[in-house]
């Protein structure tokens, strides 16, 4: 595993709440993100983080350093994926289907870094730290890329060992005319 020197990889503390939407918000379109970087969809507040904790439908992992400062966070779900919603995916590879209907199938829904701390392995030191944490498992993410590309994370993922096993199209989705969104995937 990669280690960065002074770095855990460690459950969330409701201290750590604050810090995460901070760090989630910045990382929104349309904020202070660089066209180079990736970027989150939509902002979240204190109270849905914690909504999300206490209904166990997200976990949350923080990447802190020697100080306790968070510089990026994973927040993962262990989806009910019903058959509707995968017959919805237009699969290139779908011998992936039972394995995302297993229990070990863990879903990312969201990976963010601290925008000054980007770009220096933090976002591959959680990721390693995940496969370690979860050995055996099924991981998965969607990343956007219509109408307009994550083209980053999508790199970020192929470098990390995932494949793109499918794609999920949507009339609208959020505010998104002719969505997109590509299902990488990987096995532990």
């Amino acid at each position: 595993m990669r280690q960065i020197k002074g770095l855990s990889f460690v459950e969330v503390q409701p201290k750590n709440i604050r810090e995460i939407v901070e760090i989630h918000n910045s990382n929104v379109r349309g904020q202070n993100v660089s066209p180079h970087s990736g970027f989150l969809l939509a902002k979240t507040t204190e109270v849905e983080i914690q909504q999300n904790l206490n209904q166990g439908t997200n976990k949350y992992f923080v990447a802190v350093n020697l100080s306790g400062e968070v510089l990026g966070f994973l927040a993962l779900a262990k989806p009910k994926i019903s058959n509707d919603f995968l017959n919805q995916i237009i699969w290139q590879d779908d011998s992936c289907k039972d394995k995302i209907l297993s229990v070990r199938h863990i879903y990312i829904k969201v990976v963010a870094i601290k925008l000054d701390y980007q770009s220096r392995g933090i976002g591959q030191f959680m990721y390693e730290s995940l496969y370690e944490k979860f050995p055996n498992s099924f991981i998965s993410a969607f990343i956007v890329s219509k109408p307009l590309c994550n083209e980053r994370s999508l790199k970020f993922h192929e470098k990390q060992g995932f494949q793109q096993v499918g794609i999920w199209q949507q009339k609208q989705f959020l505010d998104l005319y002719n969505y997109e969104s590509v299902l990488m995937f990987k096995e532990i």
